[in-house]
């Protein structure tokens, strides 16, 4: 969603100084300057945005003095679930909470892309009739074949079967085999021609 209602967003104002550049003009002032400057409001960097002056620590200053930046204050206990980021022109707010059915998705696809990649690694064209199987170590691998079993026809529109547990394989000549990782899990992935 994309807004300009910086308010409820949560986007806030806070100024920062070069110190060096502003040493050079207020030498002495420049102590109450950095002292009171991470206590400026939000609201009062805001209007210096928009009026080009502000007072810190009773020292009045003017455009260019102090750089602005934007940033979003999360509320209290969303640390984990919202992560944000700014260029001061754009300030983004990107909900990184790992939803199970988007997960299930991705294991999908990452599971689809090694397929294709083990395919084409083995000179294989998209046409060429082959099974595929897997073998996972020690009881690994469950939600990835939750994950296939879940989008069947997403992973039958690209590979054009699904992969199998290498214990179900009925015989045929191995083409290529080699061992993958998908979310940390290790695992074997042949290509069988039946």
């Amino acid at each position: 969603m994309f807004t300009s209602d910086e308010v409820a967003s949560g986007v806030r104002y806070k100024a920062v100084a070069d110190w060096a550049v502003l040493g050079k003009k207020l030498r002495k002032d420049l102590v109450k300057v950095k002292t009171a400057l991470p206590d400026v409001p939000s609201d009062d960097v805001k209007q210096y945005v928009e009026t080009g002056k502000i007072v810190v620590g009773g020292i009045g200053l003017v455009e260019g003095d102090l750089q602005v930046q934007r940033y979003i204050e999360l509320p209290a206990g969303h640390e984990t679930q919202y992560a944000t980021h700014t260029d001061n022109d754009v300030v983004v707010r990107l909900d990184i909470k790992a939803y199970p059915e988007l997960t299930s998705e991705w294991l999908v696809r990452e599971m689809t892309n090694r397929v294709q990649k083990l395919r084409k690694k083995g000179g294989l064209q998209a046409t060429d009739d082959i099974d595929v199987y897997y073998k996972f170590e020690g009881g690994s691998g469950e939600e990835i074949v939750a994950a296939m079993e879940r989008h069947v026809e997403a992973m039958q529109k690209t590979v054009r079967n699904i992969p199998v547990d290498e214990r179900e394989r009925k015989g045929g000549d191995t083409l290529i085999a080699e061992e993958q990782e998908v979310a940390e899990i290790k695992f074997m992935l042949s290509l069988v021609r039946p």
